[in-house]
């Protein structure tokens, strides 16, 4: 049929294979997005006549989040819909699919993932025990390098808990934390979302302020002074029993300690809906006009800085708060998952108190927090790895 149908496009034919990234946005959620968002805008400016392929689950969604970031974007749910069918369909295995091919109605978008240079599953804290299921994308990524050797990697994972694939035999493999340091034996890196835009222009796309270097300065110029605005979220997913409760519980007796007016503390969503039940919850303390859904967030009606203080059990709410210099309370409402990757972002610079949910936990006074001591070295260390694998 190609053949019959005129080639409209006003750019050249790439002269380099594709980059095909491999996603856990579209949910969505926060962070995933973010780091999504973050490496396309990097392939933007060092790769921008290159095909980038971004493979998701619900490319609907991200294709509205990131218009307009790289000009030879395509986003598809190829490998995930190939998950599905492992999973919930044929039955067949994930090699078989992609070598042998016979899907039959996503067999286009396997011959395109064949076709990349190298195929890279961006960052996140999803394959471990409690959704070993995930694994399966790493499958494909092995099974398409048997086929064409091109070269996979994977940046900035979370392997707690502990699943049993240390990913070591892949081209490249950076970790987030030091228990996933440990397991696949490598030195500690950091989280894709310290891959930041220096590029103004991308900076209300990614949520993000444009040219922060990362290295605590805006913390120290503004000092630690009484905040001017408390930001909440309390998740209701992925939690151990009891500790939704017990979270809401604390974040009560928290605000109330802090006794800053009601009028400064707002409630920031990550993931729309699943997050509304917290702030249904907590509405009596909140701001009348202070719920800031998703997408009013992603569009750049919120900004981060350091006249903030924080109470969240978002990871990345936690990292980009810290990153541009606000003090705050880490919540882990699940042990061995939630507190290893908060416990990463402590151990960079944030220098945020953690709270346990399955514990009785005592209140944090305004005065024992301290503000970020700088995220410099993940910052560059984040910018080398990306140019290792992609250049300038």
């Amino acid at each position: 049929m190609r053949n019959l149908l005129k080639d409209h496009r006003r750019v050249p034919p790439a002269r380099k294979p594709p980059i095909y990234l491999i996603s856990w946005a579209g949910y969505p959620n926060f962070g995933d997005e973010l780091i999504a968002a973050t490496w396309v805008n990097y392939l933007a400016k060092v790769a921008p006549t290159t095909d980038v392929w971004l493979d998701v689950r619900e490319p609907g969604t991200v294709t509205a989040l990131l218009r307009g970031i790289h000009p030879r974007l395509h986003v598809v749910n190829t490998v995930f819909r190939a998950l599905h069918d492992v999973e919930h369909g044929s039955g067949r295995s994930m090699r078989s699919l992609i070598e042998d091919l016979g899907s039959p109605k996503y067999d286009a978008g396997l011959l395109a993932l064949r076709e990349a240079g190298t195929v890279h599953l961006l960052g996140g804290g999803v394959l471990h025990r409690d959704w070993a299921a995930n694994l399966q994308i790493v499958e494909a990524m092995r099974a398409v390098r048997d086929i064409s050797g091109a070269r996979i990697a994977a940046t900035g994972q979370g392997l707690m808990p502990f699943a049993g694939d240390p990913l070591t035999d892949l081209d490249h493999l950076s970790v987030r934390d030091r228990p996933s340091a440990q397991v696949a034996g490598v030195p500690m890196g950091f989280d894709d979302a310290f891959l930041l835009a220096e590029d103004a222009r991308h900076a209300r796309v990614l949520g993000l302020l444009a040219g922060h270097k990362g290295d605590g300065s805006a913390a120290r110029a503004e000092g630690v002074d009484a905040p001017s605005e408390v930001v909440v979220c309390v998740q209701s997913d992925t939690l151990a029993e009891g500790s939704f409760e017990r979270m809401l519980d604390f974040a009560r007796a928290q605000l109330q300690r802090w006794d800053l007016p009601r009028g400064s503390v707002r409630y920031l969503e990550a993931i729309p809906g699943d997050d509304h039940e917290g702030f249904d919850r907590l509405r009596d303390v909140v701001a009348p006009d202070g719920f800031i859904p998703f997408q009013a967030a992603w569009d750049g009606d919120f900004t981060f800085g350091p006249h903030q203080v924080w109470l969240t059990t978002r990871f990345h709410h936690h990292l980009v708060a810290a990153l541009h210099g606000a003090r705050g309370v880490a919540l882990s409402g699940k042990p061995g998952y939630y507190d290893v990757k908060h416990q990463s972002v402590i151990d960079v610079g944030s220098n945020w108190s953690l709270i346990h949910a399955g514990r009785t936990p005592e209140t944090v006074a305004l005065e024992e927090l301290t503000a970020p001591a700088g995220f410099a070295e993940a910052v560059h260390a984040k910018r080398d790895e990306a140019k290792q694998l992609y250049g300038r």
